[in-house]
């Protein structure tokens, strides 16, 4: 069912206007859905573009295939939303948190991008014996962060073409990066992933790819752009840009 969630007449009213948006995303193991995350990933990648990347009026609606479309004078986008994370790591999660298994701070795990489902036990045992792995060296977290983006764009590729699924003007995806990993250095993670993105011919679907954690966006459709995260808020200014 399509919503329009918010209207906004100039950049100040956007900005109080995605301050307001409940964007509240509650625990796995609290009855978290795909929509809590897709209004928590829209709100942050509009605050975090410079507004003059918007035209005015605009409204944004929640809907379906493709899950918002943001209306604006002469450029309708249509924006799809998927999250980067584990089906392991995402149950192993709601068993932390339902159960209250493991420590409260534990390794992070090693995962590859459609690896085996496992069982609850598997995840269990998993969980309370914590063990620390093999861990990363040199540049391999943002290899593995590379490859493990582009997996999951690759997957929305054929959805967002096939019979059914709206496209607009302009295409957006957006992905929502919970890839269990270190820290990584975004700037180099952004110049390996960028030639998977190209050779899979994902701007062929897509004319712009921003994936996001909580504290970067990384925006994808000629040379990468990193910028820090913002926050939805009323005095909130968009993102200075930290490497092209």
């Amino acid at each position: 069912m399509s919503e329009i969630i918010l209207r906004a007449d100039t950049p100040a009213e956007l900005r109080v206007s995605l301050a307001e948006l409940d964007i509240d995303v509650p625990p796995r193991s609290e009855g978290r859905r795909n929509h809590h995350a897709e209004r928590y990933c829209i709100a942050h990648v509009l605050a975090t573009l410079p507004f003059d990347r918007f035209s005015f009026p605009l409204t944004l609606t929640h809907s379906d295939k493709p899950d918002f479309l943001l209306a604006m004078p002469g450029a309708d986008v249509g924006i799809e939303h998927t999250e980067a994370v584990p089906e392991n790591i995402a149950r192993a999660d709601f068993l932390r948190q339902r159960e209250g298994l493991g420590p409260d701070v534990y390794f992070t795990p090693h995962a590859l991008p459609g690896e085996p489902k496992k069982t609850a036990d598997e995840l269990r045992r998993e969980i309370v014996a914590d063990e620390s792995g093999s861990g990363w060296c040199g540049d391999s977290p943002e290899r593995e962060w590379a490859a493990a983006m582009a997996y999951y764009v690759k997957e929305k590729k054929p959805k967002a073409v096939a019979e059914g699924f709206a496209r607009h003007q302009a295409n957006w995806l957006i992905v929502y990066d919970n890839w269990p990993l270190p820290a990584i250095d975004y700037t180099k993670a952004a110049s390996h992933l960028m030639p998977l993105l190209t050779d899979m011919g994902a701007f062929s679907v897509f004319d712009a790819i921003f994936v996001h954690d909580d504290s970067h966006m990384c925006e994808f459709h000629g040379t990468p752009i990193v910028r820090v995260l913002v926050k939805p808020s009323i005095n909130a200014q968009s993102a200075g840009l930290t490497h092209r």
